[in-house]
């Protein structure tokens, strides 16, 4: 005998929302069905998943999806900074590594942010 967990599920009533399952019984509770929500541009909208309906996350930031993205160009920056005021290239491969890590992680503006990275690491030798 299998035993379904307790959640929301669809309403067997088909109102076309969500009824809480208390594991026993259906209770009270009805949530209004899902409004749908567009897919982020590039995205390919994905198969429901059965089982439990799970609430829509809030959608990441653009500072979220990229922050090691934009960290690895703030260093970059903090270098040229330093470069010129001090006519010394330091911390260059710092930016490098960060940006690798935006890289791996598929952030929009990790491409960017890696040539960037790549041009001062250069520069560093270079100059």
């Amino acid at each position: 005998m299998t035993t379904t967990p307790a959640g929301w599920y669809p309403d067997p009533g088909g109102s076309g929302g969500a009824r809480w399952w208390d594991g026993t019984a259906w209770g009270d509770q009805l949530q209004a069905a899902p409004q749908p929500v567009a897919a982020p541009w590039g995205a390919a909208p994905g198969p429901q998943q059965g089982g439990a309906t799970s609430l829509q996350a809030a959608p990441d930031t653009y500072a979220k999806r990229n922050a090691a993205s934009l960290t690895a160009l703030a260093l970059a920056v903090v270098c040229v900074l330093i470069a010129v005021t001090t006519g010394y290239v330091v911390f260059a491969l710092i930016p490098a590594f960060v940006a690798i890590t935006a890289v791996q992680k598929k952030e929009p503006l990790a491409w960017p942010a890696l040539g960037v990275a790549v041009a001062l690491v250069i520069w560093r030798f270079v100059a």
